[in-house]
């Protein structure tokens, strides 16, 4: 009985260890399984993760390089509104200076500067150009033609010889002359020319009537008169020539004859330092050579 008992026992013994290891073989498989499969799952995760992080990394470097572009284009648009502002601000001063030149310009349109002074000569008791004047009228009409707000203003006299009647007469009789020739010869507008007969010239006090003397008397004195706006053009061009280094022209200056005097406008330039000539002319002139009343 005992011997049967111990068999039955030792029997289930071996059952039991037979179950238990199989048991462990059947866990055991399944935990490979179940660790392979996660394995798996990892690695897809872990790719997945990395393509989306590779995704969004291109997508933040694109979204840098584009905010840098906008900056850079920000930038420049920038320095050109700051150009544009200079050179607006600097287009109003020049607006601002064209408008007070114009002005200036418009209130000096009647007012003239001497330009030149000269006389020309006549015979006694004639009033015909001499052919020795005929090149210095010429030049007072290429000056005229030169610039149409020019003018002339001519005085007759004549010498103290003779009736104040037929003095006056011969006196006007030789600036028509002179306006005769200017007009019929060169084509000048009887507007750039103002005439008037002075008659005779009295001599001064302890003044000889010697030939020489009357030969001085019979003239007509020439006065060209230019505009304000062309004194002021040439003192501008002038400056500008000064800015830039440019040399003065070269002129040739002829005596003046007795009696007369010539301010040449070249002669001016090269007379004194750059820039300075236009206002050393000016102080030698004086409100009476202008026209103004003592």
């Amino acid at each position: 009985m005992t011997r049967r008992l111990d068999f039955v026992i030792l029997c289930g013994g071996v059952t039991l260890l037979s179950a238990a290891c199989a048991s462990k073989s059947f866990v055991q498989e399944q935990m490979s399984a179940t660790e392979t499969r996660v394995t798996h799952l990892l690695n897809a995760t872990e790719i997945l993760l990395t393509n989306r992080v590779e995704v969004q990394e291109t997508k933040l470097r694109e979204t840098v390089d584009r905010t840098a572009s906008s900056r850079e284009a920000i930038g420049k648009v920038g320095v050109l509104a700051s150009d544009a502002k200079t050179q607006a601000d600097l287009a109003a001063v020049a607006a601002r200076d064209a408008k007070a030149r114009l002005s200036q310009r418009l209130a000096d349109r009647n007012r003239y500067r001497l330009w030149q002074t000269t006389a020309i000569y006549f015979d006694s008791d004639r009033a015909e150009i001499r052919s020795a004047d005929i090149k210095e009228l010429e030049g007072l009409a290429n000056a005229l033609k030169a610039d149409a707000n020019a003018m002339l203003e001519l005085q007759g006299f004549a010498d103290p010889r003779g009736s104040d009647r037929h003095n006056n007469e011969l006196a006007r009789e030789r600036v028509e002359a002179v306006i005769r020739y200017l007009v019929k010869q060169h084509g000048i507008e009887l507007r750039q020319l103002r005439a008037v007969a002075m008659g005779k010239v009295e001599l001064g006090v302890g003044e000889k009537p010697t030939p020489a003397t009357f030969a001085e008397a019979r003239r007509v004195d020439i006065r060209l008169l230019a505009p304000w706006s062309s004194w002021e053009d040439i003192e501008a061009q002038d400056d500008r020539s000064d800015e830039v280094g440019a040399a003065s022209p070269a002129t040739t200056v002829e005596p003046d004859r007795p009696g007369t005097h010539t301010i040449a406008p070249d002669d001016a330039l090269t007379a004194g330092p750059p820039g300075t000539a236009w206002r050393e002319i000016m102080k030698t002139i004086s409100p009476q050579d202008l026209g103004a009343k003592d």
